[in-house]
């Protein structure tokens, strides 16, 4: 259960753009899928150093189709304007801030000398 007593910084990053041509004689761009990543770096309600992110990703469509110039000069206002109409700002630091007081994994748990623990399943 997290305690919301944290302190850090949420950063977010586009981490894929993938313009999709509408034909193989590229008159056109007709979609592009949008990545994009929230990141939490700070200190848990513990007072321990903590990193968590979340990726979340969509595709949009253009119709008419836009060209490959247009889509470069406004990159920015269409992945902002399409993270936004969907509420990824939101969701992912919501997402993020729930991951921040979790439970971790035991990565320092001995592993048997013997190996794998023998299994022993129930007799029929």
């Amino acid at each position: 259960m997290s305690h919301q007593d944290f302190s850090g910084d949420y950063t977010y990053n586009f981490v894929r753009l993938d313009p999709e041509w509408n034909n193989s004689l590229k008159t056109g761009i007709s979609s592009l899928v949008i990545g994009l990543t929230c990141t939490y770096s700070g200190t848990d309600s513990y007072g321990c150093e903590c990193i968590e992110s979340q990726y979340i990703d969509g595709s949009t469509g253009f119709s008419p189709f836009i060209t490959l110039d247009y889509l470069s000069g406004n990159i920015e206002e269409i992945s902002n304007s399409y993270a936004s109409g969907n509420n990824w700002w939101y969701s992912l630091k919501s997402s993020v801030s729930g991951r921040i007081d979790h439970p971790i994994v035991d990565t320092t748990f001995p592993f048997p000398e013997s190996g794998n623990p023998v299994p022993h399943p129930p007799e029929d």
